[in-house]
């Protein structure tokens, strides 16, 4: 079933000249999956600079919506000798034509791509790409940039590659099946990566002083999910807005943010919305953030849009994916 869309726009002379104390009827979502006891009270939001010889690499990453997975250490994955990669990428291009019912003529190609700045490791990022070249024009039918973490700290396993990011775009039945070919041919494990309610609430709370108005784009959208109902709300609000409202929260000249002050950032906004409509959307799931710099899904979805933001948005997947693969390791 189709999701029904109620398109709510919230005024945009609204002032955030303080945070409303009031308590109202508000409930607070909580991630069954983060115990108590590993949730996060306070974080610090460094501003990691643009690499200026990756401008270009940072600059392909805009305007796709890429889907995040996050990799266990890949074993036997060589950089060193010249003839890995092309072999790398006959082995997936065998492996992908043998596995479809129907003829396909696919090729696919791994390239090592240069160092981040901030992301430095012995493992670089490497890019694979997947195209169908049946026609005179090869058309991508896969995508998928694998990752290393800024900090992986005692997570890596000696002798194995970590690249424990890896951004994918393409139809779902290629990207599985790529996965699949990767998982086998490494001793790997490939996991979907969604976002966590409280993952989206510090992601949207720390970083709305940085968010810019375009020429063509001046507003930011939550769209809330309606399960029982397959119906969506999307309330609109003006960016300076929400940046006036985190301003009146958060101390500007702080990089530490406090888990109480995004609790209250958020807090404030369903009162708000309860305030001029009357709908409390306190318990009610957000399935989708958009900026004019950036775009979240629940889901594990991303699609930046302003090259600033790609480091910021990188750092975190980063973070959140090496945070869930040592869970992985110690629950084993």
């Amino acid at each position: 079933m189709s999701r029904r869309k109620s398109s709510i726009l919230l005024p945009f002379n609204s002032t955030a000249s303080k945070a409303d104390n009031q308590t109202g009827n508000v409930s607070r979502v909580r991630n069954r999956k983060t115990p108590a006891k590993r949730r996060r009270t306070q974080v610090e939001v460094l501003e990691p600079g643009l690499d200026e010889n990756n401008l270009e690499f940072y600059d392909d990453l805009k305007q796709k919506m890429w889907s995040i997975y996050r990799v266990a250490d890949l074993d036997k994955f060589n950089y060193q000798n010249p003839g890995t990669f092309p072999r790398y990428g006959r082995i997936l291009s065998r492996y992908l034509v043998h596995s479809f019912t129907q003829p396909v003529t696919l090729q696919a190609k791994f390239l090592e791509k240069p160092d981040l700045k901030g992301f430095e490791s012995e493992n670089t990022p490497v890019h694979i790409k997947v195209e169908d070249i049946q026609l005179n024009n090869p058309r991508l039918v896969y995508e998928g940039i694998l990752f290393s973490a800024h900090d992986s700290g005692d997570s890596k396993i000696e002798g194995a590659t970590h690249l424990p990011v890896l951004l994918a775009r393409g139809p779902i039945t290629v990207r599985n099946k790529v996965h699949e070919c990767l998982t086998a041919v490494f001793s790997s494990a490939i996991h979907e990566v969604s976002f966590p309610p409280e993952e989206m609430q510090w992601m949207i709370a720390a970083w709305s002083g940085f968010l810019n108005e375009s020429q063509k784009n001046k507003e930011v959208n939550f769209l809330y999910g309606l399960p029982a109902k397959a119906d969506t709300i999307q309330c609109q609000y003006s960016v300076n807005f929400i940046k006036d409202l985190w301003r009146c929260i958060h101390d500007q000249d702080s990089l530490i943010v406090e888990l109480n002050e995004v609790k209250k950032f958020h807090d404030v906004l369903v009162r708000h919305t309860y305030k001029i409509l009357g709908l409390n959307l306190a318990a009610v799931p957000l399935i989708m953030y958009r900026t004019p710099d950036f775009e979240l899904h629940a889901t594990g979805k991303v699609k930046v849009k302003t090259v600033e933001f790609v480091p910021r948005i990188l750092h975190f997947i980063a973070d959140l994916c090496e945070t869930q693969n040592r869970t992985d390791k110690s629950d084993s």
